[in-house]
């Protein structure tokens, strides 16, 4: 069908009652008019063939109404023919039943799936149906009470004014409940009203003798009203129109158009008094008075409905300011609040806050998308609220953050540290998610108030430290101490100072020396960054980087290190010192496709050769998203920059990726290097490293050297290099150059020493 099939139809319509209108009265111009009022059930049935709506009783039950009403026409029109002019008569029963058949389907189209709406709409329907019966009363009901001699011609008489009422009532329904704005709709309560005119007209031409001598002009107005039935129907929004919509917040207060709608009534209930006093006529004060009663109180159960709304909406709006929008948890000021009603409790001896972080969160949210990430974090809250139960409040208070505190002390059987280390093992099991199953690993930080701060502030902030801590801890899971060094730094003020840091040249390189094992010259250095602190002097990178991997700052952080280190090695290499340097990367910088592009920019800006260049990574950062890594690692392969594995040992060990990734050199991890000559264990790992790397190919750094026993170990194993606190320590650039000659020339003496003497060489 036509999706301009109504406008054709309408079109058609108005010709045909306008032709309707040059008929002479009589049988012929009935049957004319009712065969046009016809194609309006027919239109309803096509349109519901056409497009099917959601439900069909609607329509169908209009189409019966409509229906009724022709079939009284049809029987008015046989009785008028005869001569017959009965009161009442069959064709007023038809007609009165149309009236409820139609009230009932418009009731249906005004149905919304929201109860509170609903009622409000069905109130103020109600408000203007009582004002308007008292005006038909008034105008209709009474007089023609009191035209008629029998008791069933007075309350047929009255009827029809009151099924005008109950179809008024439904189209302000229709109306207030948001449903009447489709182009159907529309003109389905555009007929309506011509008809319910037509209908009023007719009623008063009783009462007005010019009326009823033209009483046949008033046909067009039922036959149009029809029309409008079945255009209505053929719009391809009556579809949509039987659609019950779903509220997700109720209004709180009355619109503009209620709040005229509802003044306009009451203002109608004294106007009719004033009406009738200034016409001498009798005013009808007992029907004004019900009339009042009944408007007072349906506008009090108005009032009262939107006062309880509005409480429940503020109790809403409330809950939704407290809980996070993701997870439903409680918010950073929710928790907030909690922590400090505890502290300020004073049954409560100790209020143990632990601070859970998502290890490698980020990682995870850039490999397998935001929407997975979304699903794990809400997998993790309900997983911790589960844990945590009644005993505590847990809440999300930062982006892979949560924290919980612990109400009831006896909740942890010894302290709490226990109690994390058991929340840290539920958290190890997979989590199931829609597309994926992922493990994650916690690290869990502890602080206790009022012992360890005695604000919100201080406890997270010093939970955050021991954060920091259980970073560097197998089990994951750490007490604040007041020995924990450098505790200020992790202050977020603190932090925050880390980008204005890199921008005033604050980050500082340092350069740890690689030496030749074999004859004990200095190959290259190791690129190792410090912040020079104003207040705190030279911080580590354990007190900054972590921070940074959490804010995004380890990429600005990492391009910054690189380029020093580059331009230090094309300044020594002025000097007539070959050194290379290596440099230690992110996971975020194996994630990004454009950070090749970055390093060779840099080489070639700063004027050194690319085999002048190492960058490391280690097996964990390589086995987050392999084929993204591989394609980056591959690309600074072919720039001709030597690769380099560091802490191998401690990651996944995965001698597939290994095997894969176009590394040429593998850092042994101190753990297994400094036990080379005591341990035998530690001794064989280290061998069989050696011999891995020599038949892939690669060469080997040991770390972690802290004698020359261990030296001369990693020399008879075969290890290429080593560097370590017992070859030299970190130092400032201009103090690298005096420490290379020093190694070079004690390093080589010892060497040549058949067996370890534990002296340390420098």
């Amino acid at each position: 069908m036509s999706r301009r099939a109504w406008w054709w139809y309408l079109g058609a319509g108005a010709v045909l009652v306008a032709a309707h209108v040059g008929v002479p009265p009589g049988l012929g111009r009935d049957l004319f008019g009712l065969a046009i009022s016809l194609t309006a059930l027919v239109a309803i049935g096509l349109g519901l063939r056409a497009y099917r709506p959601v439900t069909n009783v609607p329509w169908i039950l209009i189409g019966a109404g409509s229906g009724m009403w022709m079939l009284g026409d049809l029987f008015w029109a046989i009785l008028d023919w005869r001569g017959l002019d009965p009161f009442p008569s069959v064709a007023d029963g038809v007609y009165l039943v149309g009236y409820v058949v139609l009230a009932a389907g418009l009731y249906r189209l005004s149905r919304s799936r929201s109860p509170h709406r609903d009622a409000r709409a069905v109130l103020d329907a109600l408000i203007v149906g009582a004002v308007v019966t008292l005006v038909l009363t008034v105008l209709f009901i009474e007089p023609a009470w009191e035209a008629e001699d029998t008791l069933l011609a007075r309350l047929v008489g009255a009827a029809y004014p009151v099924g005008d009422v109950m179809l008024l009532v439904q189209i302000t329904h229709l109306r207030t409940a948001g449903r009447g704005k489709s182009p159907a709709l529309r003109m389905l309560t555009f007929g309506l009203a011509v008809t319910m005119v037509a209908d009023l007209l007719f009623q008063a031409a009783a009462y007005l003798p010019a009326l009823d001598e033209r009483i046949h002009l008033l046909d067009p107005g039922w036959i149009l009203g029809y029309l409008l039935f079945g255009a209505a129907a053929l719009h391809p929004s009556m579809a949509s129109a039987t659609a019950e919509q779903r509220w997700s917040l109720e209004p709180m207060s009355l619109t503009r158009r209620q709040l005229l709608l509802i003044t306009g009534c009451v203002a109608v209930l004294p106007g009719v008094t004033a009406l009738e006093v200034a016409l001498e006529a009798e005013p009808h004060l007992v029907a004004t008075g019900v009339a009042s009663m009944v408007v007072i109180w349906l506008l009090y159960l108005r009032m009262h409905g939107m006062a309880r709304e509005m409480t429940r909406q503020a109790q809403r709006l409330a809950g939704l300011a407290d809980a996070d929008v993701l997870t439903g948890l409680a918010n950073l000021r929710r928790f907030s609040d909690e922590v400090t009603d505890c502290l300020l409790d004073e049954r409560v001896p100790e209020v143990p806050v632990l601070l859970v972080v998502l290890d490698r969160f980020t990682e995870i949210n850039d490999t397998l998308g935001h929407r997975v990430g979304d699903e794990l974090l809400c997998a993790v809250a309900d997983r911790l609220r589960r844990i945590v139960g009644t005993k505590g409040v847990v809440g999300r208070v930062g982006g892979d953050t949560f924290g919980i505190v612990i109400e009831d002390a006896a909740a942890c059987e010894h302290d709490a540290t226990d109690c994390a280390a058991t929340l840290r093992s539920e958290l190890v099991a997979p989590f199931e998610l829609s597309d994926v199953t992922v493990s994650v690993d916690a690290l869990i930080g502890v602080a206790i108030g009022p012992e360890d701060g005695d604000t919100v502030g201080e406890l997270m902030q010093r939970a955050d430290v021991a954060i920091s801590v259980a970073r560097d801890r197998s089990d994951g899971v750490a007490r604040y101490t007041g020995r924990m060094p450098f505790d200020t730094v992790f202050n977020p003020h603190i932090v925050g100072e880390l980008s204005q840091a890199l921008a005033a040249g604050d980050i500082v390189v340092h350069y740890q020396p690689k030496v030749h094992v074999a004859t004990g010259q200095v190959l290259g250095v190791e690129a190792l960054v410090r912040w020079q602190h104003p207040v705190h002097g030279l911080l580590p990178p354990s007190a900054f980087i972590p921070a940074a991997e959490r804010t995004g700052l380890i990429r600005p952080l990492t391009l910054y290190v690189l380029e020093r280190a580059l331009e230090q090695v094309a300044a020594w290499r002025a000097a007539g010192r070959a050194l290379s340097v290596s440099v230690n990367l992110s996971v975020r910088d194996l994630l990004d496709p454009g950070f090749v592009s970055e390093v060779a920019e840099a080489v070639r800006r700063n004027g050194v050769p690319q085999d002048a260049l190492e960058l490391e990574i280690t097996e964990t950062m390589a086995m987050v998203d392999p084929a993204r890594s591989l394609s980056v690692l591959e690309g600074l392969s072919a720039l001709g920059v030597l690769l380099s594995v560091d802490d191998y040992g401690t990651g996944y060990s995965s001698l597939a990726y290994l095997q894969r990734l176009p590394v040429r050199r593998l850092k042994i991890d101190r753990q297994f290097v400094m036990g080379v000559v005591e341990d035998r264990a530690s001794a064989a790992i280290v061998r069989s490293t050696i011999e891995l790397a020599r038949h892939l190919g690669m060469t080997v750094v040991a770390e972690g050297v802290e004698d020359d026993a261990t030296l001369l170990s990693l020399r008879d194993m075969g290890c290429d290099a080593a560097q370590g606190f017992g070859l030299g320590r970190p130092v400032a650039p201009d103090a690298l150059l005096p420490l290379v000659d020093v190694i070079e020339e004690r390093v080589p003496r010892v060497l040549v020493q058949m067996v370890p003497v534990g002296r340390r060489i420098v």
